[in-house]
């Protein structure tokens, strides 16, 4: 017993080597913010030291007192050995879009008389626009409108491309080929006889616009009654699939691989899986901060159909340790002679345990001694 009758008693069970080799310093967690989150954590628990030294001058030694102290002070508060992985978060900032982002560009010259809303669907066959007063034609291809359809035009993948739409549509009749011939002359008529157009044959360019498929409404860039004229953008459109853009710090870069899981947070906190789709090339922002942007695919979720756009946090995440043990960084204790110790509280007793520490992640600390085990109570300050 010593003179100042120790609150903590330690047992020479759980106590460690007395050559443990010295404590690892606390790695970089790499998050924005866990140095700062490590000093204040390491603060409280000095502070919870000093508390604990000033009401009953314990001391954590490596051999047990002769007796356990006669009346032993529980700490403030217990938290569970956990076993598992170690994992630093590094957060990017980011934006929630929608993919394939295109502007509409117009072929025509007139006066705009109408134009769809924001955020609605135009499908294959149906108006984008009107020019007057004479409706602009969404249909299915991967090229782009580039000339004239008529009859006596050269071959080319942009008729077939038309034809399969016809055909689509229900104005059949003809062999779905690169050639203009008098059968697709004949679907065309029956197909703007329909649609109000003048049925002549010929499409103008401009009267149809190709695109993959669907697009949805991203934004309008003239309103009814403003005139247009060639070359002119009109609207911009996007596909159905969420995306995410971000920029991860370039000394993170090596987490930023094509394929690499991420977290996606939103701006309520929920969280949803994604994956890096793409990444770019390293860049230099306003400020001097090197960044590499990805690209991040989110997986279906329910929150994503309820936004257009929103702030979003990507979360990449780096393993520090696989498979170990560990507490809170607030349930480490100066041990006497140097290093740490953790208390710990087994049935109403605490006993003072020398540790070694390794890796450290957000907020908790590697430890290893004898007798610790998953699932023991350690004591921490309440916060």
């Amino acid at each position: 017993m010593t003179g100042h009758g120790p609150d903590t008693a330690v047992s020479p069970l759980l106590s460690v080597d007395d050559h443990d080799d010295p404590p690892r310093e606390p790695a970089d967690c790499k998050h924005p913010s866990s140095g700062r989150r490590r000093a204040a954590l390491f603060a409280v628990a000095a502070g919870a030291v000093s508390a604990t030294v000033l009401a009953g001058m314990t001391y954590v030694r490596d051999t047990a007192p002769p007796e356990p102290a006669a009346q032993e002070r529980l700490p403030p508060g217990t938290e569970r050995i956990a076993r598992g992985n170690l994992v630093t978060e590094v957060v990017a900032t980011g934006a929630l879009t929608y993919s394939g982002t295109r502007a509409v560009n117009n072929h025509l010259t007139g006066i705009v008389t109408w134009v769809p809303a924001e955020n609605t669907v135009v499908a294959q066959g149906k108006r984008l626009y009107a020019v007057n007063n004479v409706p602009v034609f969404l249909m299915r291809g991967s090229l782009p409108a580039w000339r004239e359809f008529k009859p006596g035009m050269p071959d080319g993948t942009d008729v077939r491309m038309l034809e399969q739409n016809l055909a689509e549509l229900g104005y059949t009749g003809f062999t779905v080929d690169d050639k203009f011939s008098e059968k697709t002359e004949a679907a065309v008529k029956r197909w703007q006889k329909n649609t109000g157009l003048a049925a002549n044959g010929k499409i103008e360019l401009g009267r149809v616009v190709f695109a993959p498929g669907s697009v949805r409404i991203a934004g309008v860039k003239v309103r009814s009654g403003d005139s247009v004229a060639p070359a002119q953008d009109v609207l911009q459109v996007t596909g159905f699939r969420h995306s995410v853009s971000a920029e991860v710090p370039a000394k993170e870069q090596d987490l930023a691989v094509k394929g690499a899981n991420v977290d996606i947070e939103f701006p309520d906190g929920e969280r949803s899986k994604g994956t890096v789709a793409s990444v770019g090339a390293e860049k230099t922002k306003e400020d001097g901060t090197k960044v590499v942007p990805i690209t991040v695919r989110p997986e279906t979720s329910r929150k994503l159909d309820t936004l257009q756009s929103a702030e979003i946090v990507v979360v990449l995440k780096r393993t520090e340790a696989t498979d170990v043990l560990s507490v809170p960084v607030t349930a480490l204790l100066p041990a006497e002679g140097g290093g740490y110790a953790v208390q710990l509280v087994k049935k109403g007793k605490v006993f003072g345990v020398k540790v070694k520490t390794g890796a450290f992640a957000d907020g908790r600390a590697e430890i290893s001694g004898a007798g610790l085990s998953e699932g023991q109570l350690v004591g921490v300050p309440k916060l």
